[in-house]
């Protein structure tokens, strides 16, 4: 071998060793929880067999999910998530989707909704309009939701964090899960 050849096998080694020596790893107490194995892990955008049967819960529905037969589940075929969440393409309430309420408020087309638009559509929007643009910018658009969502997990954990320490013990969350009847998302 020439010269090239064997300072780019020794490379390779050291970048493949220090690989496998970082995924063997294990977390630092205290350290944040790695975050949830994606479903689709191919990134084709649907979730095959394969893919279900790393998750059993999930693998055994399958076949009811598959709604076309196709041998995928596609984000439509998803089910929405559990506890009034609605998540990409998920209904709240009664069949309601609010991302097709506010397309049809959106009459400009640029994602957000104004005091005008809100005006011109039902009267709950109308009535509502103040309350829902959280960040007083005149507008309702994602960033208004993303800041009443941290408000209420904030207001949430707030609540469930009886001895003020800044973290959540197991019977914390029990205990806030018999309160109001949720079950907040923690790893078990």
């Amino acid at each position: 071998m020439n010269r090239k050849t064997l300072l780019t096998l020794a490379i390779l080694t050291a970048f493949s060793a220090g690989t496998a020596f970082a995924a063997t790893q294990t977390p630092v107490e205290g350290a944040a929880p790695a975050p949830r194995a994606k479903l689709d892990v191919n990134g084709d955008g649907s979730i095959d067999r394969t893919e279900a049967a790393a998750h059993p819960r999930l693998a055994e529905k399958f076949d009811e999910l598959d709604k076309n037969k196709d041998g995928k589940l596609a984000k439509e075929e998803m089910p929405a998530r559990a506890h009034g969440e609605h998540g990409k393409g998920g209904k709240g309430r009664a069949g309601h989707d609010p991302r097709m309420a506010m397309q049809t408020l959106d009459t400009d087309k640029d994602g957000r909704i104004s005091k005008a638009e809100a005006a011109a559509g039902d009267g709950k929007m109308k009535e509502r309009f103040d309350t829902m643009d959280a960040n007083k910018d005149g507008y309702i658009d994602r960033a208004d939701h993303e800041f009443r969502s941290k408000q209420r997990s904030d207001a949430w954990f707030a609540k469930a964090d009886t001895d003020k320490d800044g973290k959540l013990s197991r019977a914390e969350v029990d205990a806030s899960k018999s309160m109001r009847g949720e079950r907040p998302h923690m790893p078990k």
